[in-house]
């Protein structure tokens, strides 16, 4: 072998990264407020999780990877439990967490898994409590800052520590790309603790928690106004198609079951009032304003100041969890256990109060739980990447959220800044989350989009997203940067993404 090819090779031994340490020894590895319980290797597919997860399938397939189990109390009150899965090989260099849905209150293991088979260092948190709902809160401030975003933090430097001390080498690149409550908890990471993570997927926007929940209770409150407000979930597809009929076209250019700028949607729910009485296809006077309501902002009656956004038209197939015979299930833990610290609390005999109500929710005791503020210098100097994606149906985190805090964000920080940093999604016909199930639901690779925009620095513009109904996959589907919107060219099928391009609506 010639000097030059040993070289090579001693240069390339040189710059492999090295196992500082084997996992057991991560017992050892002293961190503030933490308590390692569990360090140990864990050999391919034999991962059971713990039997109060619930979850006993799904892991047969996982690679060996270090397993750290650790207790966190950044509090006297704080008990907030961690895990945090290491590749025994086959390390590609990153770290990725999982997130946590609504009340968080337990591990997300399913989501580890699928992480740590993608190659990535992974963890996730319990958020402090255990249980899905919100009881926890109830005279336990320091829990609310714990699963409002101190848990997921606290979780981050412990997962990053163990990182760099089983590797040898910190990770090149740390993104959360999470939907629904994880959304918030990467909005909170990225606004809070801009050092974290070097890019945020944020599907879903989650991170006005003191405000969505009123709208939530808005949908129940304005078809519970009197009992001939209700609008039973028979008509909700009466009313879906009656929206698609004015609207469907009228800002793409083509029939083809979405609309794509439902803002300005004209349809007016007295074009399907009955002409007397009631009937399965056709609204009553009182269903008509109830329906008026649902696609109105919330508003403090007295102030008339903006609470929270609408719903838009074309969300009505997903109505029936707010404004069916109960309010939504994560809105009646927020007001019972949160706002109003009430186990007794009805919301039949003590209805939400839109002014007041709003005060106490918004005010500094809950300040934990929002996730909404505008001014993110830091990540944005640090070279991070935002990608938020909204669904313009989706009914239980009203999507207008979405937009507004992009807006507030290029307000406060400026255009120039924004431009390279972050970009806004908005999906028609989509509901809650990317995925595969439901009437229309929609997919793509947004970890790849976040890995090839931080990697290639060219911010996206625009986004092919496979069109799901039902299950069965229909199309692809043209999505644009907003504020832009996918413009049907006028020839060919409108299942081809090709057949669209990206315009600014008229």
């Amino acid at each position: 072998m010639s000097l030059k090819a040993i070289l090579t090779a001693l240069l390339a031994l040189y710059t492999l990264p090295a196992m500082a340490a084997t996992c057991e020894t991560l017992a050892s590895v002293a961190l503030p407020n933490t308590t390692i319980s569990v360090a140990q290797t864990v050999a391919p597919g034999q991962f059971t999780p713990p039997a109060e997860a619930g979850r006993g399938a799904g892991f047969q397939d996982l690679p060996a990877f270090c397993r750290v189990v650790a207790k966190l109390k950044p509090s006297s009150d704080s008990d907030i439990n961690i895990e945090v899965w290491l590749p025994a090989s086959g390390w590609n260099g990153n770290f990725q967490p999982a997130g946590n849905g609504n009340w968080g209150g337990s591990i997300n293991f399913a989501e580890m898994a699928n992480i740590l088979r993608s190659g990535f260092a992974t963890a996730g948190t319990d958020t402090g409590h255990i249980g899905s709902v919100a009881n926890f809160a109830y005279g336990h401030p320091e829990k609310l800052v714990d699963f409002g975003y101190r848990a997921f933090h606290e979780m981050t430097i412990a997962a990053k520590a163990m990182v760099s001390a089983y590797y040898a080498s910190a990770p090149k690149f740390s993104l959360i790309n999470q939907c629904g409550g994880g959304s918030r908890e990467a909005l909170a990471s990225v606004q809070r603790f801009p050092a974290d993570y070097d890019a945020a997927g944020v599907i879903g926007f989650d991170g006005h928690k003191t405000s969505l929940h009123f709208g939530q209770i808005w949908l129940y409150q304005a078809t519970h106004k009197e009992p001939e407000s209700y609008v039973p979930p028979e008509k909700y597809p009466i009313i879906h198609q009656a929206v698609l009929n004015k609207c469907d076209a009228l800002a793409d250019g083509v029939k083809d079951g979405l609309i794509d700028n439902p803002e300005a949607c004209p349809w007016d729910p007295k074009e399907i009032q009955c002409k007397e009485g009631d009937g399965p296809n056709c609204l009553t006077p009182a269903q008509v304003e109830a329906v008026r309501t649902i696609y109105s902002p919330v508003t403090n009656p007295r102030t008339k100041a903006k609470v929270n956004s609408q719903v838009f038209k074309g969300s009505e197939l997903g109505w029936t969890a707010a404004a069916g015979p109960n309010p939504f299930p994560n809105a009646i833990e927020f007001f019972k256990w949160v706002v109003f610290a009430d186990p007794n609390w009805d919301y039949k005999t003590r209805p939400v109060n839109f002014d007041s109500d709003v005060a106490i929710a918004q005010g500094p005791a809950l300040s934990a739980l929002g996730a909404v503020n505008p001014d993110i210098t830091g990540f944005l100097n640090r070279g991070g990447k935002m990608l938020i994606v909204s669904g313009w149906a989706d009914a239980a985190i009203a999507p207008g959220a979405s937009v507004d805090y992009y807006k507030a964000v290029v307000a406060k920080m400026g255009a120039d800044k924004v431009r390279d940093s972050i970009r806004l999604f908005m999906i028609p016909g989509m509901g809650h989350c990317l995925g595969t199930t439901g009437a229309d639901a929609f997919d793509f690779d947004s970890l790849k989009v976040l890995q090839n925009w931080r990697e290639g620095g060219k911010a996206p513009e625009q986004i092919i997203a496979t069109h799901y109904q039902n299950g069965k996959e229909v199309g692809k589907r043209l999505v644009c940067a907003y504020p832009q919107i996918a413009v049907y060219k006028g020839t060919g099928s409108p299942n081809d993404a090709a057949n669209f391009t990206c315009k600014v609506p008229r």
